[in-house]
């Protein structure tokens, strides 16, 4: 009796064990998968609530990993390779790519443009409602872009896609590390300098995502 006891004691400690490699296996294979997102911005603008999916998935803005906000006045600054500086945002979270990483994926991306930060700062006497108005804010506008997220160069095991906002209207994407990731090169940047149309703030603008959409439960 006492040796079938000491069996079934055993096994149920090996199978602790086995129960326990595996959510350890489950987490590394989630962490692999899983990955921040900083943003730079080369626009004249304030670049408010970036968020993104794949672009094959149902999108739905509070839902979309986020890409962050880059508001000139509190950014983050990276030099580029002439010395100029970049403003940036970091460590947003967190976006899941359950692909292979070595072939690009198409993303939608969808952010604000910040004309006019008058709004942002509590200045404007306009009242708005962003879940109850088809209309972006006062002083912004929203925008949108089917964008390919390019494999990182490198043999480093890529933990970021870096997103970059482009004067001319356009964004890039591609995965990297802290190493790897950065600022675009200056010739890069200048291909892409050309100012869009007076009044205009991207190539594809469209209504306020977040209409309609309920307001998360308030929580003490």
């Amino acid at each position: 009796m006492k040796k079938l006891v000491f069996i079934v004691f055993s096994l149920m400690i090996l199978a602790g064990c086995n129960g326990q490699k595996e959510d350890a296996r489950e987490q590394q294979e989630l962490s692999e998968k899983t990955f921040t997102t900083t943003s730079y911005n080369y626009t004249p603008y304030d670049i408010y609530s970036i968020a993104f999916k794949e672009s094959s998935l149902p999108f739905k803005i509070d839902e979309a990993p986020s890409g962050g906000s880059v508001f000139f006045r509190d950014a983050s600054q990276a030099t580029l390779d002439n010395g100029d500086k970049v403003s940036f945002s970091e460590g947003s979270c967190c976006f899941i790519w359950d692909r292979p990483i070595d072939q690009p994926l198409r993303v939608r991306v969808v952010w604000s443009v910040v004309y006019d930060t008058s709004y942002h700062d509590g200045k404007s006497s306009i009242a708005y409602d962003e879940r109850l108005s088809k209309q972006s804010a006062p002083g912004s506008r929203w925008c949108e872009a089917s964008v390919d997220i390019l494999p990182a160069i490198g043999p480093e095991r890529p933990t970021t896609v870096f997103l970059h906002f482009l004067a001319d209207g356009s964004v890039q994407a591609r995965l990297g590390t802290f190493g790897t990731g950065g600022p675009l090169s200056t010739d890069e940047i200048k291909r892409h300098s050309a100012r869009l149309p007076p009044g205009k703030f991207c190539k594809k603008e469209i209504d306020n995502p977040f209409y309609g959409i309920p307001r998360p439960p308030h929580r003490e």
